[in-house]
């Protein structure tokens, strides 16, 4: 014979009770004398033999082989140019944050190396005539003209890949529709 285990509020969900266990009776307002279950009776607690498997319980399942992971076959047919129009524009805005802190580090890795100073020097003897003074107005690399063409540079980029992504949405649909879309194989984890 078995006795009752603790189970949650909701009922003795696979929890085994004899048929012979009954609540037993005690007065109102009186506290029981140990646990008591949900079903009212009381409540076993396991000791180190019983979770051991030497219990009287119910044997434990063996652990049978495992399943091969399912697959699915799906076909990419339509994919949402305003989804696609937003997604890229994200992606692009971050790819322009990438692109600036890219040039910032390779003009400030090229500068340590004096390759900016050089330039501009080499610049100022080809251009600059003997009576004029070489000042900063005769430098051709400046940090100010090199962040603003990257930054144009940038804002092309964001209006050219956002613009192309879309279309190539409206593409994809359009080729979809003629042949039937991409077959994709989804399965689980092994």
């Amino acid at each position: 014979m078995t006795t009752p285990r603790a189970t949650p509020a909701g009922g003795p969900i696979g929890a085994q009770v004899s048929s012979s266990a009954s609540a037993p009776v005690r007065p109102a307002g009186a506290t029981p004398a140990g646990p008591v279950g949900s079903n009212g009776g009381p409540v076993s607690i396991p000791t180190a033999s019983s979770d051991r498997g030497t219990s009287t319980s119910a044997p434990r399942k063996v652990k049978g082989q495992r399943r091969p992971p399912r697959l699915a076959s799906l076909q990419l047919k339509r994919i949402d140019p305003w989804t696609v129009l937003k997604i890229s524009l994200i992606v692009a805005i971050v790819m322009f944050f990438v692109w600036m802190i890219a040039i910032g580090v390779l003009y400030l890795s090229l500068g340590s190396m004096d390759v900016w100073s050089k330039i501009n020097t080499t610049y100022a003897t080809l251009v600059t005539s003997a009576d004029t003074t070489g000042g900063a107005a005769n430098q051709l690399i400046t940090p100010s003209g090199v962040f603003i063409v990257a930054a144009v540079i940038g804002a092309i980029n964001i209006v050219l890949f956002t613009a192309l992504s879309t279309v190539a949405a409206f593409v994809y649909n359009a080729a979809a529709g003629m042949s039937g879309g991409v077959e994709i194989t989804l399965g689980e984890r092994d």
